[in-house]
């Protein structure tokens, strides 16, 4: 394998490596926003509760 073959191979595999961190950080930005809606309506469903609760 000459130089240039390595270091395409080596180009391709940092670029590999990117997409994989580029698609892990986008699912976890997407769990983060799932889960903050998920903890806004509980949070609804317990204060609407506590004002059933406290009539």
């Amino acid at each position: 394998m000459t130089t240039d073959e390595r270091i395409a191979t080596a180009l391709e595999s940092i670029a590999n490596s990117l997409s994989t961190l580029a698609e892990d950080t986008k699912a976890s930005k997407e769990l983060k926003e799932t889960l903050i809606i998920n903890v806004n309506d509980m949070q609804k469903a317990i204060e609407k509760l506590q004002r059933k609760l406290c009539k």
